[in-house]
């Protein structure tokens, strides 16, 4: 990246955006709607309201990924093309891999169980569509911990060339995209496992016991997925607060008699309030929340009626 291409690309045309959410939520409708009459379970089912709540949530979740798949897919190509093709290829290969580990942790049963006909088709294929729209988010948060390694190690001849400004301006970039990634991929899943509880809760109602689909399922499901969000955003973020303080020292060093002077300290202030360094109130919340919203939307799904 140079110092001219850091800032933070445009979330997308709205109207794209807009125009995407609808149409995938449309289609997801109409594929867990249309032929639900199939069978006498699947218009038993399907008559239920909460077959109802269920199809909107999953639509609801797939409109979310549409948006905000499009809203950060610019900031997730301009580092791509700052780290190369390989890592992105790699970043990007490594959803599916975890999409694997995320339908072995999900809730079983609530396919298995689901009177719907053709329901594992359906889902899947609802899933995979959305998952699509997931990638930007999971695979730059990756890509944001591959830029700084590469970052880290073209700071020192910057500095000593006296070009500094550049390192500067990209690291505020890439703390602003990391957060734009992280809630991005938290509403995200976050969203996926509200739908599933939905899920849940509609087939209770349709008398499926709730043995055969308990709720440490779910719960697990919400706990799995905030770890991996915790995994793939805390490294980046130490990563970034490292190569702020490692930055700052070179071009602030303490000096050699140890007694450091008022300007100095004011000028490493400075330098912390410019990258805003130190950790605020609002993105302490910001990150934590986005962290932590798998495993809260797992809880807030328990509270779906049943009855």
């Amino acid at each position: 990246m140079q110092a001219d291409d850091t800032s933070i690309p445009p979330a997308g045309s709205g109207r794209a955006s807009l125009l995407a959410a609808l149409a995938l939520a449309a289609a997801t409708l109409l594929l867990l709607r249309v032929g639900s009459g199939h069978t006498a379970a699947s218009r038993r089912f399907a008559a239920r309201p909460e077959f109802e709540v269920w199809t909107w949530a999953f639509a609801a979740y797939a409109a979310a990924a549409a948006a905000v798949g499009l809203a950060t897919l610019p900031a997730f190509r301009l580092l791509g093309q700052a780290v190369g093709r390989s890592a992105t290829i790699w970043a990007v290969a490594a959803w599916p891999a975890v999409g694997l580990l995320i339908a072995l942790f999900g809730p079983g049963g609530l396919v298995a169980h689901n009177p719907l006909w053709l329901v594992y088709e359906r889902v899947t294929v609802a899933t995979l569509v959305s998952g699509v729209f997931v990638t930007p988010s999971f695979a730059g948060l990756l890509l944001v911990q591959m830029r700084l390694s590469a970052l880290r190690r073209e700071t020192p001849p910057r500095v000593a060339a006296d070009r500094a400004g550049g390192v500067v301006v990209e690291l505020l970039w890439l703390r602003a995209a990391l957060q734009r990634f992280l809630v991005s991929f938290g509403v995200l899943v976050s969203g996926g496992v509200l739908a599933a509880g939905a899920q849940r809760g509609a087939l209770l109602v349709d008398g499926v016991s709730a043995d055969d689909i308990p709720v440490i399922g779910l719960l697990t499901y919400g706990g799995f997925l905030t770890v991996l969000a915790a995994l793939i955003f805390v490294p980046a973020y130490v990563a970034w607060q490292g190569q702020v303080i490692e930055l700052k020292d070179r071009l602030y060093p303490v000096p050699e008699n140890g007694l450091p002077s008022r300007d100095w300290h004011q000028a490493r202030s400075d330098f912390d309030n410019l990258l805003s360094a130190r950790s605020s109130a609002g993105s302490v919340f910001t990150a934590a929340f986005s962290v932590l919203a798998p495993l809260a939307g797992s809880l807030v799904s328990l509270l779906i009626p049943t009855t």
